[in-house]
């Protein structure tokens, strides 16, 4: 069990603690700790933005053919009076080899559907999901920190940033939309000067972790070129700070 309590807000939100105690500690700590309050809030808004990032819908058209076969698939017949449907004896009967038959046809839909998209859908899951261990690894660790600023223009933009990991989160929300020939821009700013930390994704309300995170360094975020600059060309949207 951690003895600072204060460090518990990231894997709190997580729901990475696994210790009943300390997870009660936390609990108890929590009631009279507004500062921890305060970041357990930040730390689930952005997990929130975490999982709709790696959510993954079904494709439309694998569900409607399943669903047009089932309809072709016979139901168990009600329970005689009386009797308990849970002990009814089974015997084989030829509307259960339709059903069989049925649910395999489906199956046969499902499997066919699934090979043409199967490759595609592995990879992008599997790219969510080490997106989804980094920002979770920064997330969880013990000296994460959070801070959060309003851009200008519009919109919020959040960062949790970890010294232990060496990494910094970073999730917006509500940041106008750009042309085609725009992009934002991450910088760490530190003693020597902005070093670049990569384009938010297309969609930049998704978390992402921003190059390599040193102590003192600010965050900011500008508009550059679709490509990207080595240099700031602009005046950042928003700094942020949690020194």
């Amino acid at each position: 069990m951690t003895n600072d309590l204060h460090a518990l807000a990231g894997a709190y939100a997580l729901d990475a603690i696994d210790d009943a105690g300390e997870r009660r500690s936390f609990e108890e700590h929590l009631a009279g700790c507004e500062t921890c309050a305060t970041e357990l809030r930040e730390f689930r808004a952005t997990t929130a933005r975490l999982g709709m990032a790696v959510a993954e819908a079904p494709p439309p058209r694998l569900r409607a053919r399943v669903l047009a076969d089932v309809r072709n698939v016979r139901q168990l017949p009600p329970a005689p009076p009386g009797r308990d449907a849970d002990v009814r004896p089974i015997r084989p009967r030829r509307w259960r080899r339709a059903a069989a038959a049925g649910l395999a046809a489906a199956a046969c839909l499902v499997t066919a559907a699934s090979v043409g998209v199967a490759v595609h859908e592995r990879q992008r899951v599997e790219r969510a999901e080490t997106a989804y261990r980094d920002v979770a690894s920064v997330l969880s660790a013990p000296d994460a920190r959070s801070a959060t600023g309003r851009a200008a223009g519009g919109g919020t933009v959040t960062i949790v940033v970890s010294a232990s990991r060496g990494g910094v989160v970073v999730a917006s929300s509500g940041l106008r939309a750009l042309p085609s020939s725009k992009a934002y821009q991450l910088w760490l700013i530190g003693a020597d000067g902005p070093r670049s930390a990569g384009l938010l994704p297309g969609d930049p309300d998704r978390p992402v972790v921003a190059g390599t995170w040193r102590p003192r360094d600010k965050v900011g975020v500008t508009v550059e070129p679709a490509g990207g600059s080595a240099r700031p060309t602009t005046s950042p949207l928003v700094l942020l700070d949690v020194t």
